[in-house]
């Protein structure tokens, strides 16, 4: 099972076409790259980071965007669709799993 969610979490870590459409952040990450990160400690596993957004907000993760550099940290960027039923973008800062925006 935990196979499964890694290789899961991992393989959304690849650039979408979403992401590149935005144009606003700096570079993605490769899933090797991301896993690299992850092992090295310098990001928080996804799992662990969508975990209290689901308990803060409801529903559940509806797109992972990407992991990208901003202003030399590593974001996650994921679409959410709320236990209202509202879609939203965070902005996640990859280490801490700190919420930086919602937009």
């Amino acid at each position: 099972m935990k196979r499964i969610l890694a290789s899961l979490a991992l393989s959304v870590l690849v650039v979408s076409p979403s992401a590149l459409a935005q144009g606003q952040w700096g570079s993605s990450f490769s899933a090797d790259d991301a896993r690299s990160a992850r092992e090295r400690g310098e990001i928080r596993p996804l799992k662990e980071i969508l975990r209290p957004i689901s308990a803060q907000y409801g529903g559940n993760m509806r797109y992972f965007v990407g992991l990208f550099e901003e202003n030399g940290r590593k974001v996650y960027i994921i679409d959410w669709v709320t236990r209202h039923g509202e879609l939203v973008q965070f902005t996640i800062n990859a280490k801490t799993g700190q919420i930086i925006s919602v937009s």
